[in-house]
């Protein structure tokens, strides 16, 4: 439904940003809309958008900055403002904290109200669409790839989903610290976006075994990380035999159904990690902004529409496996 409401209003700690672009997710957007994400939690009215970026027309009290005209990206993880933990400034630590767009409502919307604390700074070379889709993956792949996987210059990585949102970003930057990566997708259009992002070596995983291609191509090694964020039945389980012993499986996505067979014999024979993990640091968030300025991360765009016409948006997001980010530019009309 598309209509007026009211314009919000910043409180203390708040500000508010004119947004200019925020993506559609496929779960967090769609299957949130459809009631297929009940455990969520999200009543209508509701409006949805978790990754917005625009400019910044309003301060509530208490807020130094950023100022007013400044170009921002709003980060997913929205703190109460009301804990002690957010009155001592340790807003990470909030316990009561929710997503943007789920927990309250978010960016699809020609203004948002958000904590300044969860707004960060774009360079001018960025635009908005651009920094609403890298900075909607980019920390959580850092996050995964190094802060949790520990993947190593001159490791190796299977990267799961090869275009993806969250496994094309692994692609880019697992190649720019200096891993060895192997990419995988379901048809040969998504594998050849895995090689253009700069893959060693790719996997059609409908047309091959994965398993055998990933320990052929590492003279029977394996890989030393498993960047998963499909959780298919079909795939995980082929996944984690591709890993080496003492490798890790690091895991942030469901939408492949989450439920999955794990051989436990090959888990402790071959000393596995297997790490599910959200969240990011602020380090991820400064080391996605500097790549993405630099040209060295990249977010393939499908397409932006105006806001008025996000239900076509959903429509176009529920029929296909897009390629890029579909957008929402309130800005459009």
């Amino acid at each position: 439904m598309y209509e007026d409401v009211p314009d919000p209003e910043p409180g203390p700690g708040e500000i508010v940003v004119a947004v200019h672009s925020v993506t559609v997710n496929r779960v967090l957007n769609c299957a949130v809309r459809a009631g297929t994400q009940q455990q969520r939690g999200v009543k209508p009215p509701h409006v949805g958008g978790v990754d917005p970026a625009g400019v910044v027309t309003a301060l509530g009290a208490g807020v130094d900055g950023p100022a007013v005209g400044t170009r921002v990206a709003v980060l997913s993880r929205v703190p109460c403002l009301k804990c002690d933990d957010c009155a001592a400034g340790n807003f990470d630590a909030c316990k009561k904290s929710c997503m943007l767009g789920i927990g309250c409502w978010g960016g699809d919307a020609d203004y948002v109200k958000v904590p300044a604390s969860i707004v960060v700074p774009i360079p001018d070379n960025l635009d908005f669409a651009e920094a609403a889709a890298v900075l909607r993956h980019g920390p959580m792949a850092y996050h995964l790839l190094f802060g949790v996987g520990k993947l190593q210059p001159g490791q190796s990585v299977l990267i799961m989903g090869a275009a993806g949102g969250l496994g094309s970003t692994g692609i880019q930057i697992a190649k720019q610290e200096g891993a060895i990566v192997i990419a995988t997708a379901g048809s040969d259009e998504r594998v050849a976006i895995g090689r253009e992002l700069g893959a060693d070596f790719v996997v059609n995983y409908n047309k091959e075994d994965l398993t055998k291609a990933v320990r052929d191509y590492t003279n029977g090694e394996g890989v030393h990380l498993v960047y998963e964020n499909i959780s298919s039945p079909d795939t995980w389980p082929k996944a984690l035999a591709c890993l080496r012993k003492f490798g890790r499986l690091v895991t942030a996505g469901a939408h492949g159904g989450g439920k999955v067979a794990l051989d436990c014999a090959f888990l402790y024979h071959q000393q596995l990690r297997i790490i599910g993990s959200t969240g990011n640091t602020d380090e991820d968030v400064r080391r996605t902004i500097e790549a993405a300025a630099s040209g060295k991360l990249k977010a393939k765009i499908e397409k932006i529409f105006p806001l008025s016409a996000a239900p076509e948006a959903h429509r176009l997001m529920e029929s296909t496996i897009p390629t890029g980010k579909i957008v929402l530019d309130p800005t459009l009309g």
